[in-house]
């Protein structure tokens, strides 16, 4: 994405996002964001199989209060959305290792949503 915005000559400071910024350059289907969801989608799985602190970090809550303004989106909010299934089942389906490649090849498979 950088050389994209070096090459149309967009400032860092300007609030362009990155479809934009494939829209501008003509690029339908991002490999680079295809790439991104399998390695996340992996790392769930991989963390959801096990019963690891990482697993535990994920799952609990911190006590106290949050920050203002609207809280920054996490990666465990797209795992959901990619996959067409609320986190639970996702992490259940976790379990069986080839329904969850299979789900995680179709997820990455298909080209990215307008």
């Amino acid at each position: 994405m950088k050389c994209y915005r070096k090459i149309l000559r967009i400032p860092w400071c300007d609030r362009v996002t990155s479809e934009k910024v494939l829209e501008k350059v003509n690029i339908q289907n991002c490999q680079l964001m295809n790439n991104i969801r399998k390695l996340k989608l992996t790392y769930f799985g991989h963390v959801k199989l096990h019963n690891t602190l990482e697993k535990l970090c994920m799952e609990g809550m911190v006590e106290g209060k949050r920050g203002r303004g609207r809280p920054k989106r996490r990666w465990s909010e797209d795992v959901p959305e990619w996959l067409k299934s609320p986190a639970t089942r996702a992490g259940a389906t976790a379990q069986d290792r080839r329904l969850f490649r299979s789900l995680v090849w179709k997820a990455t498979s298909s080209p990215d949503p307008p």
